[in-house]
């Protein structure tokens, strides 16, 4: 009989990496789509104003927005790159691609991988109070929210102490394994879909308003 370890690490993560994918493409499809269904007589100025607002949004402190919340900026920032860079180059990780695929490629410095995971958990504390105590951010926000939070702390979290086998090893793994499941699954759909469509959704918007805003509103 499959044991919940089996059960975590092969039936439900091949269902929730198909979900992932086919949640990324119906995303896209439909970014595109919305993007493309009105008429375009200067696709030129479409397309630079799309790449524009792109790099703004790249860029540190490349929007009004960003500049006037330099705290939130550097945090968030950070975040969004561990959270993207992290799993795809921690060590780990790569040794099971290697033992499922046969692929590999080189992996971060622990105390780097180390250092990112910290961040993430303390930047997820930091949004949860964020949400809590300022006002304006308190009256958009719902429960689900909190929820996207704690679904990424706590899968940082579990695979920060599965790595260095600190506590009950095995429980920790498979709760490490079931969170980053749920977490491929409620990506494309929920809002933290923006770390995966920031590109899509930030050329669309430079387009159809790039001519009305000013190159800092990016």
């Amino acid at each position: 009989m499959m044991d919940i370890y089996e059960l975590v690490r092969g039936p439900l993560a091949g269902v929730a990496l198909t979900l992932f994918v086919l949640g990324c493409l119906y995303r896209i499809v439909v970014l595109l789509y919305t993007g493309n269904k009105e008429p375009v007589p200067d696709a030129s100025g479409r397309t630079g104003n799309a790449v524009r607002s792109i790099l703004h949004g790249l860029l540190p402190f490349g929007s009004t927005y960003m500049r006037k919340q330099p705290l939130l900026t550097v945090v968030s920032f950070i975040f969004h790159l561990c959270v993207i860079i992290l799993p795809v180059f921690l060590l780990a990780h790569i040794v099971l691609w290697y033992e499922s695929w046969g692929i590999q490629w080189r992996s971060l410095p622990d105390f780097l991988a180390d250092f990112m995971t910290l961040w993430v958990i303390v930047a997820c504390i930091y949004f949860i109070f964020r949400r809590l105590l300022r006002t304006e951010v308190k009256q958009v926000t719902r429960p689900i929210d909190f929820g996207w939070l704690i679904i990424i702390m706590l899968t940082f979290l579990t695979g920060f102490l599965a790595y260095h086998q600190w506590g009950p090893y095995r429980p920790i793994l498979i709760l490490h394994i079931f969170s980053s499941e749920i977490l491929l699954v409620v990506l494309p759909f929920s809002k933290l879909g923006h770390m995966l469509f920031f590109a899509f959704s930030r050329a669309c918007m430079g387009a159809e308003f790039g001519k009305h805003m000013q190159a800092g509103d990016y």
